[in-house]
Parts: C-alpha cells; structure tokens; sequence
C-alpha cells in the first residue's frame, strides 16, 4: 500500500504511521487507509454529495495517491458510505452498495480487502435479519459463536501455534501470570480460578514458577474451571494433573459446568486455608448485554475475597446505542487486528485463517445493543471490588 506523494495526505492531519521506502513511496497502514477514507467522506458531505456521486467522485485523486492505495480508499468509501445509508434506514441502497463491496473485495486478500469483506458481510446480514430475509449461505469464514468456546479450547497445534505467534496474546497471558505469581507465591495452598481456561497451557508456566520458587513451594494447588464444555474441561483437567505429577505438585482441578451469568459462590467450595486467585481472560465482555449479571458476577468475585483478580480484556467504545458509533469503532479495531496478522503471521501462512476465525467469530455471539460501555463496565469492577488488584491489560474491543 504505497502512496506517491505525501503532500496532500499530510494535509489531512492524520497522524499516520509510515515507512519512507527507497523509492521514496509512503507504505500506509489499514487504519491510516480507513482514516483517509473517514477524511473523504466527511469532505464529501459537507459538499452536500449524494451517495453514487460520492463513489464516482473524483476528489480522491487529488491526494497524489497511488492506484493500489486510491482503489483501498475507494473501497473503504464504498464500505462508509453503506454503514451511513444503513444508519439512515435506507436499506435498499445499502444493500446494492454493500453488494459491491463484497464483489470488490476479499476474504483472503490483503487486510483492507478482509476487513471491507467481512463488515459488508456482517452489515449485510443484519439488513437480512432486520428485513426478515434468510440469508442463502454464510460466506464469513467465522468460526460460529456456539462453538468458541470448544475452539479455544482445541488443543491442536494449529490453535495453539497461531496464538503464541500474535505477540499482543503473549504479552497479555504473561502479564497476567506474572500478576498471580507475585501475590500467591508466599502462599501453601492456592486456589486458581479460571472463567476461561481455554487450552489451559498457561498454567503449566505457572507451575513451573511456583516448583522454582524454593522458599515457599506449594503444599496444594486446586484449579476451578469455569465453562460450558465439560468434555474440553475434563480433557485439560487431565492434561494438567499429568503436566502437575511431573513436577510432584500435589494438585486438583475442578469444573464449573455453567454459564457466567448463573455463577454463584457456592460453586467453588473454597476451603480455609486456601488463597484465591481470579483469572478472567476475555471473559467479561460477554455479559456488556446483560449488565445485572455481570453486577451479580463481580459480587459473586468480591465475595470470594481473592488476593488477586487478573482480567484482560478489551477497551473501546464498541457498546453504545449509536449505530454508526460502534461501527466506526469497531472498523479501526480490525483495521488494527488484520494489519497485526498480516504482520505477525502473513496473508499465505497455514494458520491465518485459523487466527481469522478466532478473533472474528468470538465478536459475533453478543450484539445486543446496551448502554453499557467499556468505561462503566470499569467502574463498576473499581466500585465493586476495591480490595482487588485489577491488571487491566489493554485491547481494542471485538465487541461489534
């Protein structure tokens, strides 16, 4: 994606990051691409513009832009512009538009094609569900919401290769353990509850640690698993007590066949004795649409009198009433997320589109509309829970 001239993108004030290559062209990021696209549009309607001569317009070949970025910005338009006429309830001309953006663009291309497929996609499908239309076949290559869980919980090595390969997971499942390590360390007998434990691999370094701590090591460790899959949890409850003989901890794991919203405290059989650690990774977002639930979680959480409570989880204002708000957000947050595959793992790489599918299928389970944001979301775990240390570690929200 390379740009011939800089003078009039700089114009725009887009504080965009670049690479001067030695040919003197500008190579651009997805989100500066959508951020251009943004610019045109905003340009385009105080002009008082209708929608196709906003695609047949020929103000974007005044930024000196080459042929590959201008047919991006253009397609990204295109995208914009159907988002916009969707907002304004004019569904039939969004349709036709977003019909366009499908044909121009395309699941395995570069990530300014994915992310314009996939939003055309979703955007399409919620005309079709509003409408009342059934969709002929699904052509996002998502992985379904109602198995998720069961995916992220697939020991296969592809799942587990494609996640240490995206450095943002490693930075986040590290820090998390680090956090744990530190409060539980000095500490016999340890309780580790986990509202994902997905393939559960993280605990092993865990393990590791806390057998190399020899000032203190552990009389028992129990992990309680919190899920809806009890044939996957049983599964990694195994692995882990294998993983735990090797290394002579005396270790237990128990599983918690539920749904967040129905926790309650009397589930997890705490014992005297026994510290607790809470470990919430991605977990929380799934109950923005129920918000007395997630109220009744933290106090389940706050009663549980944990040393520590460790949850990572995504920060972006993808949650509001307004349409066109969350959409806008929710368009940089992939826009970031392609360019990190691309990036980290490369548009040809086997295990691209199992990272796709992760991080678009887990999006597209929850999108009831609610006027709970990231921010209240916050405040209510700081309110609930001051004696909790909170390790928020911050990513860009998938909840579109």
């Amino acid at each position: 994606m390379r740009c011939k001239s800089k003078g009039k993108v700089n114009e725009m004030n887009l504080d965009m990051p670049s690479h001067i290559s030695d040919d003197h062209s500008l190579v651009l990021s997805t989100t500066t691409i959508m951020k251009i696209a943004k610019e045109q549009l905003k340009l385009y309607t105080s002009q008082n513009h209708d929608a196709y001569s906003i695609i047949f317009s020929p103000l974007i070949a005044d930024l000196g832009l080459s042929p590959q970025v201008t047919e991006e910005v253009e397609l990204v338009l295109l995208l914009l512009v159907s988002a916009e006429m969707l907002a304004n309830r004019q569904l039939d001309c969004a349709r036709e538009l977003l019909n366009l953006c499908i044909n121009f663009s395309l699941s395995a291309g570069n990530p300014v094609q994915r992310v314009v497929y996939y939003f055309a996609e979703s955007l399409q499908n919620r005309i079709n569900k509003g409408t009342g239309i059934q969709p002929i076949a699904a052509k996002i290559d998502a992985v379904n919401p109602n198995i998720m869980e069961d995916v992220l919980m697939d020991p296969r090595t592809d799942v587990i290769e494609t996640e240490q390969m995206l450095p943002f997971r490693k930075v986040t499942q590290f820090t998390g353990i680090q956090a744990i390590l530190d409060s539980v360390k000095s500490f016999k007998r340890i309780h580790l509850i986990d509202f994902g434990i997905k393939t559960g691999s993280q605990w092993t370094i865990l393990m590791q640690a806390l057998v190399g701590n020899g000032e203190c090591p552990p009389e028992h460790l129990k992990i309680t698993a919190v899920g809806t899959s009890l044939i996957r949890m049983q599964e990694v409850g195994k692995r882990l007590t294998s993983f735990a003989d090797t290394l002579h901890i005396p270790f237990s794991f128990k599983t918690i066949v539920s749904d967040l919203r129905h926790i309650n405290k009397d589930l997890f059989e705490s014992k005297v004795g026994e510290v607790v650690a809470i470990y919430s990774d991605s977990r929380l977002w799934t109950l923005l649409a129920w918000p007395n639930h997630l109220q009744s979680l933290i106090q389940v959480c706050k009663s549980l009198d944990p040393c520590v409570m460790v949850v990572t989880e995504i920060e972006a204002n993808t949650n509001t009433p307004i349409f066109i708000d969350h959409f806008n957000e929710a368009l940089f947050y992939y826009s970031a997320i392609f360019d990190s595959l691309e990036t980290c793992i490369g548009w040809n790489h086997q295990y691209r589109a199992v990272a796709q599918g992760v991080y678009i299928g887990r999006c597209r389970g929850r999108r009831k509309t609610t006027q709970v944001g990231y921010n209240t979301y916050k405040d209510r775990l700081q309110d609930n829970q001051p004696n909790i240390l909170h390790q928020f570690t911050k990513r860009n929200s998938p909840l579109y």
